[in-house]
């Protein structure tokens, strides 16, 4: 990519980072990269994230998929009220967003790896220093356990006194979202033989009012990148922890509007 082609947020952040891929490789994600910027500085949050963004890249990429979340729900009025907000003692959740049916919404986001799907013996080898994908390889997915491991993580950060959002954006082999509703239910809501209950028939989940899969579907150079989302309500969330039905509407649509790219 030419330095022509970076804004000048993204031109700063490639500079001062201590990464050295070729993100942001195509024009759609230079683009975006400094949408997402641009949000933080008009939130005033641009220095507090920098660090992490200069980072290594895989704090880089975790932090990217925190703020385009953000972004988003910000975007369709569910506007950022406070960052870091901490609702468990000793714990925080990344943000917390206005909701018109009571108080806010906190959101903890959390970017599951293709790391996390390698086996012991593909660590020990230090597979996990490699590139994502090396030519062919032929793996077992194992979107179900991703996701419970996953909600499990995130489930001491909530009280269950005001409604709370796991939202996972990963960097799996194969995006969860590509999976669709299966492994969400099997992970969440359904019983089995082979995977036993789902987390939310446990009594100890009724803190998390929703699961939801943020990941981008589709990039052309004309739409630019488009995100996709699903979002599974608790049925058995404490009623102070579930979310507002119209915000499980907005994540429930698989196609989202687009940042457009500057060539569109």
């Amino acid at each position: 990519m030419e330095e022509g082609k970076l804004g000048l947020l993204t031109r700063r952040l490639k500079s001062e980072s201590n990464w050295r891929d070729k993100y942001p490789a195509w024009q759609v994600y230079a683009d975006e990269c400094e949408h997402l910027l641009e949000f933080l500085l008009a939130k005033g949050k641009l220095d507090h994230y920098w660090p992490r963004l200069c980072s290594k890249k895989q704090q880089r990429d975790e932090t990217l998929n925190e703020i385009r979340v953000a972004y988003y729900l910000d975007s369709v009025g569910y506007t950022v009220v406070a960052w870091e907000p901490v609702d468990v003692p000793g714990a925080n959740v990344e943000f917390s967003v206005a909701s018109d049916t009571g108080g806010p919404v906190l959101v903890e986001v959390k970017s599951p790896g293709w790391e996390a799907e390698l086996s012991d013996e593909e660590r020990r080898g230090g597979r996990a220093k490699q590139e994502k994908y090396m030519g062919i390889e032929a793996r077992a997915a194992g979107p179900i356990q991703v996701i419970r491991r996953t909600v499990e993580k995130a489930r001491p950060k909530f009280s269950g006194k005001a409604p709370a959002l796991v939202v996972i954006s990963d960097d799996c082999f194969v995006s969860l979202g590509s999976w669709g509703w299966g492994p969400m239910q099997m992970a969440l809501t359904q019983s089995s033989l082979g995977w036993g209950d789902g987390l939310f028939r446990d009594p100890k989940y009724s803190n998390i009012g929703a699961v939801c899969l943020f990941w981008i579907t589709r990039v052309t150079n004309r739409e630019g990148l488009r995100w996709g989302s699903l979002c599974m309500p608790n049925p058995n969330a404490r009623p102070t922890a579930a979310l507002p039905a119209e915000l499980v509407r907005l994540l429930q649509t698989p196609a989202l509007e687009p940042i457009p790219s500057a060539n569109a």
